[in-house]
Order: structure tokens, then C-alpha cells, then sequence
């Protein structure tokens, strides 16, 4: 079978006439170009280069191999080239994601890695690990999800953390309440019995073993919509709801518990297609 990379390696010190720049130009060792050349000779059975004090330079054998590979191999590199300049990154956003904040993350990507295009697809958490099995995305930038929702091949990378808490809208009844030592019947809305809100939420009313409180799980949209027409509360992520908060719209329901915190960041398929999507990410820490 030809070995594509040892004559692409052939060419550059051809062209070069100098190991140390090839070394370079390859991003490889010096030793390293040395060897694949020795194979490369060893293959064909013939000398490639005669070592002078101006360099390498091609034998008669090695200029004939030359002149027949060297359009190929450019042809080869040109493709090379026009994919590393051309890559799209398709990156899921969880639907309540701020705005903001992925703005800020697609920005640094793109000025660490200036080769690479952004695509958006948003869309809630079930559907964006479906889509991750199946590489019709390369990353999903969401919290921190339980890991039994995901296969092993899902990996997460941090890139930072939220605030899960207690809310209500600017003229709750609860706002002069705790309900957590009332005896009154309280429904606390949250999201989807999948999600780590919901889960955070559980453990807390375990915990605290609060019979009084009733979770009642809704998408988010839902839970948002009703906060403002309705006097309800709802535990979820703070960082979701800062515009509603710092318009007065929405307010926090203090408790005596502190804010549940939670990891954020890019969950990617280790089996990807896009080999270097953990490098992309690692550099937006």
C-alpha cells in the first residue's frame, strides 16, 4: 500500500533541500523526517538524497520520483489545506441558554481558531444528545446534565457555573412568606423531571424532608409564561432569567438555603468526526 504521508514528507525536504526546515514546515523532528525518508528509501529500494555541505540534495533516482509525484502530492495538500480553512464547528445551544453568554464563547472560539465557521441549532436537552450520538452536531453547550441520560462516548467539558434558586414575580404573596416553614400546601414549579434543576430541587426537599411542597415539572417557556401571569414560584436557573430580574419583572424568594450551584460548558462525542472539537473548547476556558 503507498504510504501518501512518507512521499508529502519527501517532497517538502526536496523542496527545502535542508531537514531543519522540513522539520519545521512538517512540524515534526528532525530525526523523525530523517526515518520517514530512510523508510521511503527502503521502500522503493533506491537512494533518495546525497548529504552535501549545501544541503540535501536529490539523487538521479530521487529527481525521476520527484518530477512524478511532485504534482500529485501538491494536489493532495491543496485539499488539506482548503478543509483546515474551511471547517464548521456545529455547535447546539440548550434553548434557554443567555445570549450573552454563547455569544461571548462562539467569539473567543472563532479568535482562537480562525479557520472555523459557527453553526447554531438550538433545541432542548433530550433532542441535542440524540444528536450528538448521532454527529449531526459536534458540541452542545448546555449545564451540567445527569450522566444517565447519555451514553459513555459523551464527554463534558466545564467552562463554568449557575445558580439554581427559588423565584416569583415582584408581587408574590411568598415574598413575605418561608414557605419551607409554613404548613400550607405549596406547588413549586421546575423543569423536566430529566434535568439537573429538577433533581437539585428533589434532593433539597428530601433533605430538608419539606412534605409540604409539591414539584410540579413544566418546560421553561411554561414555567416563565405562568411566573407572570400567575402568583406561583419556581425553582431554576438564575443566570436564565437575569434580564426578567433586573427589570423588576421577577424577584428571588428568599429561604435561609443557598443557591444550588451548577456546572455549565460543552458536552462533545469522543468518537467525532471533528478530531480537535476538545482543543476548540479547552481554549475558551
Amino acid at each position: 500500500m503507498v504510504d501518501l504521508e512518507l512521499y508529502r514528507i519527501f517532497k517538502v525536504v526536496a523542496d527545502e533541500e535542508n531537514l531543519t526546515r522540513a522539520s519545521e514546515i512538517l512540524n515534526i523532528s528532525q530525526p523523525a523526517v530523517t526515518k520517514h525518508i530512510h523508510n521511503l528509501e527502503d521502500e522503493l529500494e533506491i537512494k533518495l538524497f546525497d548529504r552535501t555541505k549545501y544541503g540535501m540534495k536529490l539523487t538521479l533516482d530521487g529527481k525521476q520520483i520527484y518530477n512524478q509525484i511532485k504534482d500529485a502530492v501538491n494536489a493532495l495538500m491543496n485539499v488539506e489545506n482548503n478543509l483546515k480553512q474551511n471547517k464548521i464547528l456545529n455547535l447546539g445551544i440548550h434553548t434557554n441558554m443567555p445570549k450573552e453568554l454563547y455569544r461571548n464563547i462562539i467569539a473567543k472560539i472563532k479568535q482562537n481558531n480562525l479557520n472555523i465557521e459557527v453553526n447554531i441549532e438550538k433545541a432542548p436537552t433530550e433532542d441535542m444528545f440524540s444528536m450528538l450520538e448521532k454527529q449531526k452536531i459536534d458540541a452542545y453547550l448546555s449545564k451540567k446534565q445527569p450522566e444517565d441520560i447519555h451514553s459513555e462516548s459523551i464527554k463534558f467539558i466545564k467552562l463554568g457555573a449557575f445558580h439554581d434558586d427559588f423565584f416569583v414575580n415582584a408581587n408574590s404573596k411568598y415574598l413575605d412568606k418561608n414557605i419551607l416553614k409554613d404548613d400550607e400546601k405549596v406547588t413549586i414549579y421546575t423543569l423536566r423531571n430529566i434535568s439537573t434543576t429538577s433533581r437539585n430541587l428533589e434532593n433539597i426537599l428530601k433533605e430538608g424532608n419539606f412534605k409540604n411542597i409539591e414539584i410540579k415539572n413544566a418546560t421553561f417557556n411554561t414555567i416563565i409564561e405562568k411566573m407572570q401571569n400567575n402568583d406561583i414560584i419556581a425553582y431554576i436557573t438564575e443566570e436564565y432569567i437575569q434580564e426578567e430580574l433586573e427589570s423588576g419583572k421577577l424577584s428571588k424568594l428568599e429561604l435561609g438555603i443557598e443557591s444550588t450551584v451548577l456546572e455549565y460548558g460543552i458536552y462533545y462525542n469522543s468518537n467525532n468526526k471533528l478530531k480537535n472539537v476538545k482543543s476548540i473548547f479547552k481554549s475558551v476556558q
